[in-house]
Formats: C-alpha cells, sequence, structure tokens
C-alpha cells in the first residue's frame, strides 16, 4: 500500500508531537511491505515493515507491531538499526506514523505522464 510515512523517534529520542505535522520534518513516501524473515544477527524469525521507493529500500522496522490504527492512518512500532560513529549496528526504538497516500496515481501513456489541458470556462 502507498503510504506517506513519518518517523517519531530520533535515534531512540521521542520527537516533539507538535513537530511531526511540521512542513520541516521529513516525510518518507513509498509502498509499505510487511514481511517476516530470518533475522540472521538474533537467529530467528522477525516480522519487518520496509518502506520501498523506486531507487530500494527507504526505510525497515524490525520486530514490528500495530500499535493503532483509524480511518486511513496506521502507527507501528519496533527496532529500527543505524550505524554508530564506530560504524556497529545500534537498535533504537522507533515509531512510524503513516498515512494512506490516497492522492490518484498519474495517467501515462507510452511517452510519459499524461498533462489534461482543462477548457476555460464559458
Amino acid at each position: 500500500m502507498k503510504v506517506k510515512l513519518v518517523k517519531m523517534f530520533e535515534r531512540g529520542v521521542e520527537v516533539e508531537r507538535r513537530m511531526l505535522n511540521d512542513r520541516y520534518t521529513t516525510v518518507h513516501k513509498g509502498q509499505l511491505v510487511i514481511m517476516d524473515i530470518t533475522d540472521q544477527g538474533r537467529h530467528r524469525p522477525i516480522k519487518v515493515a520496509r518502506l520501498m521507493t523506486d531507487r530500494g529500500m527507504d526505510c525497515e522496522l524490525l520486530d514490528v507491531h500495530v500499535v493503532w490504527s483509524s480511518e486511513n492512518r496506521i502507527t507501528f512500532t519496533g527496532d529500527e538499526r543505524l550505524p554508530n560513529a564506530e560504524g556497529k549496528q545500534v537498535c533504537y526504538k522507533q515509531s512510524w506514523l503513516c498515512t494512506l497516500d490516497l492522492s490518484p496515481e498519474p495517467e501515462t501513456d507510452d511517452h510519459g505522464p499524461v498533462r489534461r489541458i482543462k477548457a476555460a470556462p464559458r
């Protein structure tokens, strides 16, 4: 499903609620995929959520759980692995606030996106 995603924590520190809708907050857009994988570090199957874009995986949330869902919004929680200053992977607490992206897909033809020109009102 297409979503717009906002991370609710930055390296384990909670982002202020008023900042989640701020215009300077990074909004990630892409396809949300949830699947089971075998984690090589923990040697067990885990559930992961991944945000996929045209360039590949943008974000990943490990041991993911659905916390809340209402209308077109869902909150997930789990672990995020990021490299520290020494380059070692560190797990941080993370939550995602996902909003379903209900914007219509642009029409395309063989030459790319189709632009519709509306006639002026009479």
